[in-house]
């Protein structure tokens, strides 16, 4: 969830587990779209499993958002993964 900005590539994560849980990552994005950083595991996740936060982390790095020139430089917001077996 990013206020006022549309996703054009949000990629799935490559998981190769059976592990379970919700992953909510914390993503600052430019004004060109681009994600420049990535928390995995903040407030709302319900894992704190390293692997489950390292896919995620790196699916949520992978993400572009349209760009926005009246944006703030560095926008904050949040991508949710739910890891299901």
């Amino acid at each position: 969830f990013l206020t006022g900005r549309n996703a054009l590539s949000l990629p799935l994560p490559q998981v190769d587990t059976h592990k379970e849980g919700k992953v909510v990552v914390e993503i600052k994005v430019d004004r060109d779209g681009n994600v420049v950083s990535a928390t995995p595991g903040v407030k709302g996740s319900t894992t704190v499993d390293s692997y489950l936060l390292s896919v995620a982390k790196n699916a949520a790095l992978q993400s572009r958002f349209d760009s926005k020139a009246d944006a703030e430089p560095i926008q904050k917001g949040t991508i949710t993964y739910i890891f299901r077996f």
